[in-house]
């Protein structure tokens, strides 16, 4: 049996999804080579709709707070101790006063987190992420549209239908020539569009694919930056104005 038999039922993306982001990076890019070469479009498609940190990062205070405030205290603490300084002022921003006293008294008195408690509350707010999604408290049409998982994605996967977020992917059937394009929009003014060819059957597809997921993760990675860059300016822009009424 195929890895992907499983999960082409309804609700089965979601339960891959989630795996995918909850195992380590090596056994991660093993599944997705091994879900790429059964098919290309659902490696495409997962890789487009998991989260990470820096993807909450770039959410607004509510959404994050929602998250934060249905983790354990615990699992907050361990998750700060392995972020920058700036992520754990932006994540402990968004906990309510005692919540965010609990939670520094943890990180102050207990020693140094491991990295495998790290990875455990990471591992814990993706879980939560998806639990509260899952609930409607979290809408990702709202807070990040990309994210957004149509109900019957596993059939317009089968049909080949567009999905939101996800490249687009065609092949002309009874033709040789492949034709892949990437678009990607986070601003009006950053557009990248990329579109390569080749024979389906030539060894330098791999490659290509290799190339165009590579390419993928650096355009969610500058998506995540912009977003950080206009979460500061934000504050910035707040603390000018309070400034303004006090002069």
């Amino acid at each position: 049996m195929a890895m992907l038999d499983r999960y082409k039922k309804t609700g089965g993306f979601n339960q891959l999804l989630t795996l995918l982001e909850t195992c380590g990076p090596q056994k991660q890019e093993k599944f997705l080579e091994i879900i790429r070469q059964e098919d290309p479009r659902w490696a495409d498609a997962l890789v487009a709709k998991m989260i990470d940190l820096n993807r909450i990062l770039t959410w607004n205070d509510s959404a994050i707070a929602e998250v934060t405030g249905t983790m354990l205290d615990i699992n907050i603490a361990a998750l700060i101790a392995g972020v920058s300084a700036e992520q754990r002022e932006r994540l402990l921003g968004t906990l309510a006063h005692i919540k965010r006293r609990k939670v520094l008294d943890i990180f102050e008195a207990s020693t140094k987190a491991t990295p495998s408690d790290i990875a455990t509350s990471i591992n814990k707010m993706y879980e939560t992420v998806r639990k509260l999604a899952q609930d409607g408290i979290l809408r990702f049409d709202k807070i990040d549209p990309l994210l957004y998982v149509d109900v019957d994605i596993e059939e317009r996967l089968k049909l080949g239908k567009n999905i939101v977020g996800v490249p687009e992917f065609a092949e002309s059937h009874g033709a040789s020539p492949k034709t892949v394009r990437i678009q990607v929009e986070s601003e009006p003014t950053m557009k990248i569009v990329t579109s390569m060819s080749s024979d389906a059957d030539s060894p330098n597809m791999r490659a290509v694919e290799q190339e165009m997921q590579a390419l993928r993760k650096r355009v969610a990675a500058l998506q995540a930056e912009n977003g950080t860059l206009r979460q500061e300016l934000s504050n910035a822009q707040g603390k000018l104005e309070q400034i303004r009424k006090i002069a």
